[in-house]
């Protein structure tokens, strides 16, 4: 990965947080190097903020020599905490089923780290998390891999209360010369020089209760995971902008194109015009929302269909299955009911 590529990416501050903890932790203080990176205590705390890639590569790169410890990514995952994790450790704890925590797991990584992109496969009765890294050639790489899976493993026990192992992890890197912390933290077989960075379940695992499940604050943590996933992928496309200050606004109004435009920092004829040469309007891009939001609350939360049809902005609940109807040719309640929309794969 070259600096030019490193310069072009970025990390969530709540990640950066994550790193000078653990180097805390190792009896590292990073303070003096953030200073001369130019990253202040505000940058820090800002929710919202992103800090350079090259900047974390710096720091980790601090980390792991002044500590001495050839496994700090290991020790750094293990150290995880909810308010490291954004918008996404409170979603996750709240969440129904471990499988529910996943599922919003993997597109939050784009807005973590830009570093990798996560994907979720299943084959028969295992299901793999599987961590891309294109252009690899950081020598931190594998401290990062090792620290995304680390946490995913220790934060997963956590909230489901378990002591339950993957059935097997592997790592593209080669083995260090004593694995034996690996076999510590995931207490199961770790593989590596292996074809991808890959975490390994049970599938029955996924379907793990969760202790702090809470259905009405696992819908406002979702929602606030969603905005911060659209917020990352529209940083360069209009349309996602629009998309993602309608949602925001969801929480609050009822949505118009003059309070989305002033959302935005513009007027709304510009708003207008802009839309119009992409080839849609906000009329169309609305229904979108109400529409990916609806199928979503259906079927990750317990809010019943006139609470949704009233958070969705629609005066009357018939007015909201009028518009489901013709959206899915179905209504609300079978939909729920059914899983999906009429024929969809219910595996």
């Amino acid at each position: 990965m070259t600096q030019s590529h490193l310069g072009s990416q970025t990390v969530a501050s709540f990640w950066l947080e994550f790193l000078l903890d653990a180097a805390l932790a190792a009896g590292v203080d990073l303070s003096d190097d953030l200073v001369r990176l130019g990253i202040s205590d505000e940058q820090l705390e800002a929710p919202q903020a992103r800090i350079p890639l090259r900047v974390e590569e710096q720091l980790l790169q601090h980390a792991v020599r002044d500590s001495d410890d050839q496994q700090f990514g290991l020790h750094m995952g293990e150290r995880v905490r909810p308010r490291f994790l954004g918008e996404l450790g409170y979603a996750s704890m709240s969440s129904a089923t471990l499988r529910q925590a996943v599922e919003l797991m993997v597109p939050f990584q784009r807005v973590t780290s830009e570093f990798a992109e996560c994907r979720l496969l299943q084959d028969g009765d295992q299901v793999s998390l599987v961590l891309d890294i294109p252009g690899n050639d950081s020598a931190m790489a594998r401290h990062r891999v090792e620290a995304f899976f680390s946490a995913a493993v220790t934060f997963g026990r956590w909230i489901t209360g378990t002591n339950d192992n993957p059935a097997r992890v592997q790592f593209s890197h080669p083995a260090p010369a004593d694995d034996s912390e690996h076999q510590r933290v995931f207490g199961c077989p770790v593989v590596f020089s292996a074809d991808d960075n890959r975490l390994v379940l049970d599938a029955r695992l996924l379907d793990l209760p969760l202790k702090d499940a809470d259905p009405e604050l696992h819908h406002i943590m979702r929602n606030r995971v969603q905005q911060a996933v659209t917020r990352v992928l529209a940083r360069d496309n209009l349309i996602d902008q629009v998309r993602a200050e309608i949602r925001t606004q969801l929480e609050t109004t009822i949505p118009q194109v003059e309070n989305v435009a002033d959302g935005m920092g513009m007027k709304p004829w510009t708003l207008r015009r802009r839309l119009r040469s992409e080839n849609t309007d906000f009329s169309t891009l609305l229904e979108d929302e109400r529409r990916q939001l609806a199928s979503d609350w259906l079927l990750n939360s317990r809010r019943t269909v006139s609470q949704i049809a009233a958070d969705l902005g629609y005066s009357e609940q018939s007015a909201f299955n009028r518009a489901f109807k013709r959206w899915f040719d179905t209504t609300p309640l079978l939909f729920r009911q059914n899983g999906g929309p009429p024929g969809a794969d219910q595996n």
